[in-house]
């Protein structure tokens, strides 16, 4: 998924640890990540293409484990961790 990859590439460009960029997203310190933290930190480029979003929707389902809507810091640290290291 185009969503995906250019995820990836953010978070690769701009940070140098898992830990400091999941801190970043959750915004509100829950300990979980959801759509709307995405959307902050993506928003200007995803909402450009609404496929986009629904693309981002399906990603972060996939990526949950525990399919709650939000992904915690292991799920983070197994999707987008090896882009970070």
């Amino acid at each position: 998924m185009k969503i995906d990859k250019m995820i990836k590439t953010r978070f690769s460009n701009n940070f140098d640890s898992v830990r400091k960029a999941f801190l970043i997203l959750d915004s509100d310190h829950d300990g979980l990540i959801t759509i709307e933290d995405f959307l902050r930190i993506f928003g200007g480029e995803t909402l450009a293409d609404p496929n986009m979003v629904q693309d981002l929707k399906k990603l972060m389902k996939e990526k949950d484990s525990k399919k709650i809507g939000r992904i915690n810091y292991e799920d983070f640290s197994a999707w987008v961790g090896s882009s970070i290291h």
